[in-house]
């Protein structure tokens, strides 16, 4: 049995304007789709920091970064107060194989005696080295996330390079 076709496909006035209406659909969100989404984070503005020639080998180290309002955070979470950040500290610390560094992240607009508090627990806490982050060779790394870092973990902006 033959079934016959009364669908020409093609064969009749070809119209552009809903073909144009999703290419302009498309090229509104592909340019104005990074601005769109807020980033996820804190801002941190780094002071602006030398050469990177240290003594970091390359080990596993953590990161606690200090916003200018003097709030800490501790992987991707906001530590309530110190004591709270000291016991943090020292479990990862105390953890077979665990981190030994810890890597600061502080705003350029944080108080030294900060600083020196934050460096105090650490030490108190079990770690052995401690490294204030700069925003690299002149310029501001916008970093914003912390974590523990080294081993096959991906490398992020702000964080030292062994």
């Amino acid at each position: 049995m033959k079934f016959t076709r009364t669908l020409k496909p093609l064969k009749g006035q070809f119209e552009l304007a809903p073909y144009l209406c999703v290419v302009f659909v498309l090229l509104f969100f592909m340019l104005f789709g990074g601005y769109l989404v807020l980033p996820v984070g804190t801002r941190l503005e780094l002071p602006p920091g030398g050469s990177r020639s240290g003594t970091w080998t390359g080990d596993a180290f953590l990161v606690v970064a200090v916003d200018a309002g003097e709030q800490c955070y501790f992987e991707n979470q906001i530590v309530p107060d110190l004591a709270v950040l000291k016991t943090r500290l020292a479990a990862r610390a105390a953890a077979p194989k665990g981190p030994r560094k810890l890597y600061l992240q502080a705003d350029r607009s944080v108080r030294y005696e900060r600083l020196q508090e934050l460096a105090s627990l650490a030490r108190e806490a079990g770690l052995s080295e401690i490294l204030l982050g700069g925003g690299g060779r002149g310029g501001n790394s916008g970093g914003g996330t912390t974590g523990t870092q080294g081993g096959s973990e991906v490398r992020r902006p702000g964080i030292p390079k062994p």
